[in-house]
């Protein structure tokens, strides 16, 4: 039976599907990235928690290395950049606050930290993002969550990262990390992609979405259930409207989803695309989600 990596104390897990491998070394080769080297059976399998909800690729070894997100941040220059969840984040931060972003980057939200005089440091384990931030004035280092919390334990009242927990296998050693480093009543901010079968569905090998670059995919259902594992309340939960990727969304469902869908959606394109956009907007979430917990006794 493979363990969750996120309850493996109650984490009965089910296969939900399986991968082959190279159908996803040939869509990442479309983006110029050699992957090959993650590929050493014929297939992988998606498993799904059923405690949780949390669903993660297996076997871990299919999991990007620092040398595939370095050929990834060259061959997709935007891969670092200012995300919607950076401004969401910001409203429940203040300047009395001390902040540890991990997974920092080239320090974007670092950077809006500082324009907002709040103090924070960043742990990135990319060495060449690290020294491009320390350039910057930026207080980073090249250190995993796990270490800091032993060294700083309960010192931080704000602990964020974005775009980063789909990318950990180790998932429940790396949150019960932050909780730790955390004080008590401080802040735990998660910004992920969010998986609703509303957008991936007809999706299924989404390059991006599979191994090497994520490990895990998270829901609401999965999000919500950290609370009944780390001593964390739930205070708020934001998806990112669709209207952001709508495009997107209408073009690729509009080309890939069954012959029903897709003569439905190309009618009212058609004839009312404004009445139809205001409607998916309306009813089906935009592809990333931001959560906060409070760290509670």
């Amino acid at each position: 039976m493979i363990k969750s990596p996120l309850n493996s104390n109650a984490g009965q897990t089910k296969l939900i599907e399986t991968f082959e491998s190279k159908k996803i070394i040939s869509a990442y080769k479309k983006m110029n990235i050699d992957v090959q080297r993650f590929f050493l059976e014929d297939s992988i399998s998606l498993y799904k928690c059923v405690k949780t909800g949390y669903r993660f690729y297996y076997p871990f070894f299919s999991i990007g290395d620092a040398r595939f997100y370095d050929d990834l941040s060259k061959n997709r220059k935007s891969y670092y950049s200012h995300r919607w969840e950076h401004n969401v984040a910001l409203k429940f931060i203040d300047k009395s606050d001390s902040v540890l972003e991990v997974g920092s980057g080239f320090g974007l939200f670092l950077d809006l930290l500082k324009q907002k005089n709040v103090k924070a440091k960043g742990l990135e384990l990319n060495p060449h993002a690290v020294k491009q931030c320390k350039s910057q004035g930026f207080n980073v280092e090249e250190k995993l969550i796990q270490q800091e919390a032993l060294e700083h334990n309960s010192e931080y009242s704000i602990i964020c990262y974005f775009q980063v927990l789909e990318h950990i296998t180790e998932v429940h050693y790396f949150i019960k990390s932050s909780v730790d480093a955390l004080k008590e009543g401080g802040y735990l901010i998660i910004g992920v992609p969010n998986n609703n079968p509303y957008l991936f569905v007809s999706d299924k090998y989404h390059t991006l979405n599979l191994p090497p670059h994520h490990a895990g995919l998270w829901n609401k259902e999965s999000l919500i259930a950290l609370q009944n594992i780390f001593p964390l309340k739930l205070e708020e939960m934001v998806f990112e409207p669709l209207e952001k990727s709508y495009k997107y969304f209408l073009n690729f469902h509009i080309h890939n989803s069954n012959i029903f869908i897709k003569t439905v959606l190309k009618t009212l394109n058609k004839y009312i695309p404004k009445i139809l956009k205001k409607v998916l907007c309306k009813f089906i979430k935009g592809r990333n989600v931001l959560v906060v917990y409070k760290k509670v006794s």
